[in-house]
C-alpha cells in the first residue's frame, strides 16, 4: 500500500465516523443481539410496513414491541455510518484524491455489511448473524486504515523489514495479533449466536491476548524513539486489561457463581444484558486499537 498525503478534513470525518461505527451501529447491534430482538422486524427494506426514518420510537415500541425499537434504531445507525461514509468520499476526492479508493472502499464495505444484514433478516440464520456480526470487524479495520492515512502526520509505510530485524519481528507479532483476536472475535460471535463453545472463546481469548501484549512489550522495549508506536502499543495493553476484567465479569454473571445473586429477573437480565453488550463494544474497540498498532509497526519514521 502506498502513502498517502495527510488530509486534517477527511481525517475528522473518518474519525466520527468509527466513532458512530463503534457506538451506535456496534452496540446498539450488541444490545439487540444480547437481548434477542434481531427478528423483532421480519422484513427488509420496509418495516412493518413503518418507513425507515420514522422517529417515533415508544410508538413502535407500544405497536411492536420494545425490541422492535432497538432493531429499528440499529438501523438507523447503520443508514447514518452509510451517509458518513458517502461524506468520507467526497471529502477525499475534493481534499486528497489519493484516498479517494480507500474511502470509497470503506463505503463499499458498510453498503455490504448492509446487504449481510438484510440477508440476516431474511433468511433468519444463524450463519447469517455470526457473518454480519463479522462483516462489522472489517469495516472497522478498513476504518482504522483511512483514518491513519489521513493523520496531518502520517509519514506513509516504511519499506518490507527482514523477518529477523526488529522491525520484521514486531510486524509478525502485530499481524498474528490481528488474526487471532480476529478469529476470537469470531468465536465470540457464534457463542452469543448459541453457535460456538465458551472453551474456544477462552483459549482464543488468552492466547490473542498473550500474542498482542508480547507485540505491546517488543514496541516499549526496541522502539524507545517512536513516541506514537508508543502511545499504540499502551492502548492496546490497556484495552486488554479492561477487556479481561469485563470478560470476567460476564462469564461471573452468565455461567459463573454470580448467575444467580440478583434474585430480581428484571435486575439479573439488565445486569447481563450491559456486562455482554459491553463486552462485545470493547472488543471492537481492541481490534480498532490493535490495528492502530500493526499500522504503526508499519509506518515510516517521522
Amino acid at each position: 500500500m502506498s502513502a498517502a498525503s495527510p488530509s486534517p478534513a477527511l481525517y475528522r470525518w473518518a474519525l466520527a465516523t468509527l466513532a458512530m461505527t463503534i457506538i451506535l451501529t456496534v452496540g446498539i447491534g450488541g444490545v439487540v443481539t444480547s437481548t434477542e430482538t434481531g427478528m423483532a422486524y421480519p422484513t427488509w427494506p420496509n418495516i412493518n410496513s413503518q418507513g425507515l426514518f420514522n422517529f417515533f420510537y415508544a410508538s413502535l415500541a407500544e405497536d411492536y414491541g420494545t425490541g422492535s425499537a432497538l432493531e429499528h434504531t440499529h438501523r438507523q445507525a447503520g443508514a447514518l455510518v452509510g451517509i458518513l461514509a458517502i461524506v468520507c468520499v467526497v471529502v477525499a476526492w475534493r481534499t486528497r484524491r489519493e484516498l479517494t479508493r480507500m474511502a470509497a472502499l470503506v463505503l463499499a464495505l458498510i453498503s455490504l455489511q448492509g446487504v449481510l444484514g438484510a440477508f440476516r433478516v431474511l433468511g433468519n440464520t444463524q450463519g447469517g448473524a455470526i457473518i454480519h456480526a463479522m462483516g462489522a470487524q472489517v469495516v472497522i479495520v478498513a476504518l482504522v486504515i483511512l483514518l491513519k492515512r489521513a493523520h496531518p502526520q502520517w509519514s506513509g509505510f516504511a519499506p518490507r523489514a527482514a523477518g529477523d530485524s526488529a522491525e520484521g519481528r514486531l510486524r509478525f507479532w502485530t499481524s498474528a495479533g490481528l488474526v487471532l483476536l480476529f478469529l476470537n472475535l469470531l468465536a465470540a460471535a457464534s457463542l452469543r449466536h448459541k453457535a460456538g463453545a465458551f472453551s474456544g472463546h477462552l483459549v482464543l481469548a488468552l492466547t490473542a491476548s498473550a500474542v498482542l501484549l508480547t507485540a505491546v512489550f517488543r514496541s516499549l522495549r526496541d522502539f524507545r524513539g517512536r513516541a506514537r508506536l508508543a502511545r499504540a502499543a499502551k492502548g492496546v495493553a490497556h484495552t486488554i486489561g479492561l477487556q479481561l476484567g469485563l470478560g470476567l465479569a460476564t462469564w461471573a454473571f452468565l455461567f459463573g457463581p454470580l448467575t444467580d445473586q440478583l434474585a430480581d429477573e428484571r435486575s439479573r437480565f439488565l445486569v447481563q444484558t450491559g456486562l455482554a453488550s459491553g463486552h462485545l463494544v470493547l472488543g471492537v474497540i481492541l481490534m480498532a486499537a490493535a490495528t492502530n498498532l500493526a499500522l504503526e509497526a508499519r509506518r515510516a519514521s517521522a
